[in-house]
């Protein structure tokens, strides 16, 4: 009999064990607590060999219909009609074990005589009376009741009681596992909703300070921090700059305060490392990081420092500073980062933004710049009978310090003067340097100054208004239209070609003097030449014989005249226009590149103009 006895609790033994097995995978496994709850309740119930459960949560601001001053009816089991869920007068009232348990004495599984819920509603209860009761517990809280019932409280073994309080723990187990799982879940949805309204807010500022200034706020209160700041990479590369502070006793930002980009300092760290730096005590820092007066005047005692990163490189750091001793916890870091990525995002952009505007503005000061220069130089060239001259101007820049020009000249009719410069250098400031030059020299021609007179003046002036280590040179000549007489000053300019229609070959007008804006006097030398009929006379600047191509190859003076040459040599009556023409084109041919929209050719050093002047056959 002892052997059956010890066969019947071993069997006993491995079916609770195999019960419990199930009901354990089936709170473990589920994703749904509610399901699992119901579920391994009926295979506690059956196991028991009882009739019907239930599982109350405790919930003490709980708002749902079947709740009772602090418990929820969680799940239940194959409820008599008594306790039907339709039956208000059933799970609206109190009963002895929310009691037990509100009052702490529930402290395991628990066989209660009589059952108050069951003794006082109305209705078939299937012959039940009692309830045994036990704790759901997970480590010291109590997160609820499981009452298993019963129509007498002889059901309730030692053993039942026993596999009670075990399903009780697992139970309360999973539910503090769903609990975490859930408020992991609204911590996320908060930080998905934080960072969402942040993104909108940050990508709605394209002014890049309004922007800071709302980032260092906005994190400074959702860390509950003493002072936040943003430091970014300026024109010094190894150092950072505070761009936006809050919360700092001084003005960091005012006050031009910069920081070494290096290990020496935490942001120069996380600059490097790209990676998060918690310092929870910098009095216990060491060695001790980089601290100059006005930062240890703050008094701060830790620093959350996260990189700021954009397109994979860091533009920055964002800091949170406190006062006192602090550890920053794992979902503030995690929501520092996600903030961080969004920050340096919306800053990355509004650069850009800033940027493109800056870009836009300097073009459209270029462009009236543009249209100045252009304005300053002859409109339509000259209509003389018997005379050709054409033009071309082609900055490397949207403007430059090229210039040329031609006026007739005061006292006798047919006198021409003629004019071609170049700044020593390209840009706004060339144009303005060539401005004053161009009106120096047009203002003393006009009033009859012969060509030395009127070079050895204009240095002279520009030596004495000009504050610039600018200078130019300069061919000026005057030309009489009646015989061709070409009397000229060549400052330093490069020899202009007179191709000679009689010989084919070709002549060059030298130098007569040093450039001008060097020298405070002049030693001006002026030549006379010809213009025979038929003649051509090309005036450029170096933009033209020093342009190159893809391999820094120059088109050189000899490919200037083999152009000439060639295009005179096969259609000997071509026009002024045709020459300009013709160079212009085997220029842009042997660069591989064509002017922009604007007239700009697109990474050529130096700007490039031409003068054509033909007399024709029959003068």
């Amino acid at each position: 009999m002892l052997e059956l006895d010890e066969m019947t609790a071993q069997s006993d033994l491995i079916l609770d064990l195999q019960t419990l097995n199930q009901i354990s995978q089936t709170l473990n496994q589920s994703t749904d607590v509610h399901t699992a709850l119901n579920t391994s309740l009926a295979q506690l119930v059956d196991l028991m060999g009882m009739e019907t459960g239930w599982v109350f949560v405790r919930e003490e601001a709980a708002t749902d219909r079947w709740a009772g001053r602090g418990f929820r009816l969680a799940a239940h089991y194959n409820l008599p009609p008594a306790l039907a869920l339709t039956n208000p007068d059933a799970w609206d009232k109190n009963c002895d074990c929310q009691a037990l348990c509100r009052d702490g004495q529930l402290t395991g599984a628990y066989n209660e005589v009589r059952c108050s819920r069951l003794g006082s509603v109305d209705g078939q209860r299937n012959g039940l009376v009692v309830h045994a009761t036990t704790p759901l517990r997970a480590g010291d809280r109590v997160l609820g009741i499981l009452n298993v019932a019963a129509p007498a409280w002889s059901a309730f073994t030692p053993r039942s009681l026993t596999l009670l309080s075990t399903v009780g723990s697992q139970m309360g187990i999973a539910l503090e596992r769903a609990r975490l799982f859930d408020a992991l879940q609204e911590q996320r949805i908060h930080e998905q909703a934080t960072l969402l309204d942040l993104s909108q807010q940050l990508l709605s500022r394209r002014d890049l300070d309004d922007l800071m200034a709302f980032l260092v706020a906005e994190v400074r209160s959702l860390l509950a921090a003493d002072a936040c700041a943003v430091l970014l990479t300026g024109d010094e590369p190894d150092t950072l700059i505070f761009r936006a502070a809050s919360g700092w006793l001084g003005d960091p930002v005012g006050e031009g305060y910069r920081v070494p980009a290096d290990d020496s300092t935490g942001s120069g760290q996380v600059m490097r490392t790209q990676s998060v730096l918690l310092l929870e005590d910098l009095s216990r820092q060491d060695p001790p990081l980089w601290t100059p007066e006005w930062l240890a005047r703050e008094g701060f005692r830790a620093a959350a420092i996260v990189p700021l990163v954009a397109n994979g490189e860091s533009i920055g750091a964002l800091v949170i500073d406190s006062r006192q001793p602090r550890r920053f916890s794992e979902v503030e870091v995690r929501l520092l980062r996600l903030m961080a990525n969004q920050a340096a995002l919306a800053i990355e952009k509004a650069r850009l933004h800033h940027a493109e505007l800056q870009r836009q503005r300097i073009e459209e000061e270029l462009a009236v710049g543009r249209s100045i220069q252009r304005s300053m130089m002859p409109a339509q060239t000259p209509q003389l009978p018997g005379w050709q001259f054409a033009t071309d101007f082609e900055a490397a820049r949207q403007v430059g310090g090229d210039f040329y020009d031609y006026f007739l000249l005061p006292g006798e009719p047919g006198r021409w003067g003629l004019v071609i410069a170049d700044v020593s250098d390209t840009g706004v400031p060339a144009a303005l340097f060539m401005a004053l030059s161009r009106t120096t020299i047009r203002n003393l021609a006009l009033r009859g100054r012969a060509p030395a007179d009127v070079i050895s003046w204009a240095n002279r002036f520009i030596q004495e208004d000009s504050q610039s280590d600018m200078f130019l040179t300069v061919f000026y000549a005057e030309l009489d239209t009646r015989d061709g007489r070409l009397t000229y000053a060549n400052a330093g300019h490069n020899p202009p070609l007179l191709w000679r229609a009689a010989t084919g070959a070709f002549e060059t007008l030298d130098t007569t003097c040093p450039l001008l804006g060097v020298l405070p006097e002049l030693d001006v030398q002026v030549l006379q030449t010809i213009l025979h009929p038929g003649d051509v006379l090309v005036l450029y600047t170096d933009g033209i014989t020093e342009a190159f191509d893809g391999d820094y190859n120059e088109f050189g003076r000899a490919r200037l005249e083999q152009t000439i040459g060639d295009l005179l040599a096969q259609r000997p009556a071509a026009t002024a226009a045709d020459v300009q023409t013709a160079i212009t084109a085997a220029v842009r041919d042997f660069i591989g590149r064509a002017v922009d929209s604007a007239g700009v050719l697109d990474e050529q050093p130096d700007d490039m103009t031409l003068l054509i002047i033909r007399r024709g056959e029959n003068q």
